[in-house]
C-alpha cells in the first residue's frame, strides 16, 4: 500500500495492540481477579472484551511482513523460534486452555512461504494452497491461540494482496468467521454437545452467543484503526514485539500465582 503522512503507524498499532492483549490477558489470569471480579461478573468480561483488538490488528501485520518481508526464510525462522517459545509458555499460563498467538502466525507464515513456492513453480493456486490447509488443521491439533480460524485469517488477508480495503473486509469476515462458526463448532465437538442439547441451548443462547456477538464487535473495533494505517512502520525496538509476548505472559502468571 502507499505511504502518506497521515494516519498512524504501524508501531502506534502494534503498541495499542499490545496494550489490548495485556487487559485481556490481566483478565484470563487474574480470574477470579484477586477478589475483585468472578469469573462471571462484569468486570472479567470488560476485561476480555477489551482484549479482542489484539488479533486482529496483529494478524493484520503478519501478512503484511509476508507481503513486504525481504527474506522470507528468517521471518519464518523467528516467528516459529518465538512460537515454540511461546507456546510453551502460554500452554502453562493457561493451564493448557490455550496456546501462543506466535505460533499461530508461524503456522500461517509457513503456509503462505509453501503457497508462493509453488506458485512460483507454476503450481495451480488450488494446489499451492494445500499445505496451507493442512497447517490450518495442524494449528487447531495443536491448539494455537485462535486455533485453525486464526492460522486461515491471516492467509486469507495475505492472499487479498496490498489493497488495504480488501484486506480490512477479509479481516472482518475473518473475524466474524471465527467467533460465529469456529468457537461454537469448536465447542460442540469437544463438549459433545449434541447428546444433551436442552441442557446447553439456555446457556448458549442467553449467554455465550451474545457473550461472542460482544466479542465480535470488539474486535471490529480494530477495522476502523487499521484504516488509519498510514503504510509506514514507525519507531519501535526490531525485536520488542517478539520478546514481549513471552515476557509479559511469565510476568503475568507469576503475579498471579503470588496472589493466588
Amino acid at each position: 500500500m502507499k505511504e502518506h503522512g497521515n494516519g498512524l503507524t504501524g508501531a502506534q498499532l502494534k503498541y495499542l495492540a499490545c496494550v489490548s492483549m495485556v487487559i485481556d490477558h490481566v483478565g484470563m489470569l487474574f480470574a477470579p481477579m484477586a477478589a475483585v471480579a468472578g469469573a462471571d461478573d462484569l468486570l472479567y468480561h470488560l476485561f476480555r472484551y477489551a482484549g479482542r483488538l489484539a488479533f486482529p490488528i496483529f494478524a493484520f501485520f503478519v501478512a503484511e511482513g509476508c507481503l513486504h518481508t525481504h527474506d522470507f526464510r528468517r521471518y519464518l525462522l523467528r516467528l516459529g523460534l518465538f512460537g515454540a517459545l511461546t507456546h510453551v509458555v502460554a500452554l502453562i499460563a493457561t493451564g493448557g486452555q490455550s496456546g501462543s498467538v506466535i505460533a499461530t502466525f508461524f503456522f500461517a507464515a509457513l503456509g503462505i512461504w509453501f503457497y508462493r513456492l509453488l506458485r512460483e513453480r507454476g503450481l495451480h493456486p488450488f494446489f499451492a494452497l494445500l499445505p496451507a490447509a493442512a497447517l490450518v488443521l495442524l494449528g487447531q491439533l495443536f491448539h494455537v491461540d485462535y486455533g485453525g480460524a486464526g492460522v486461515a485469517a491471516v492467509v486469507a488477508l495475505f492472499l487479498c494482496g496490498p489493497r488495504l480495503d480488501r484486506r480490512l473486509l477479509c479481516l472482518g469476515l475473518a473475524m466474524a468467521a471465527t467467533y460465529l462458526v469456529h468457537f461454537p463448532l469448536e465447542l460442540a465437538l469437544t463438549d459433545r454437545i449434541w447428546e444433551n442439547v436442552s441442557s446447553y441451548l439456555p446457556w448458549f443462547t442467553g449467554f455465550y452467543l451474545p457473550y461472542l456477538l460482544l466479542c465480535l464487535l470488539c474486535s471490529w473495533a480494530a477495522l476502523p484503526l487499521l484504516a488509519r494505517y498510514n503504510g509506514r512502520p514507525g519507531r519501535s525496538g526490531k525485536w520488542f514485539f517478539y520478546w514481549f509476548y513471552p515476557v509479559h505472559m511469565a510476568v503475568l502468571y507469576l503475579l498471579s500465582l503470588l496472589i493466588s
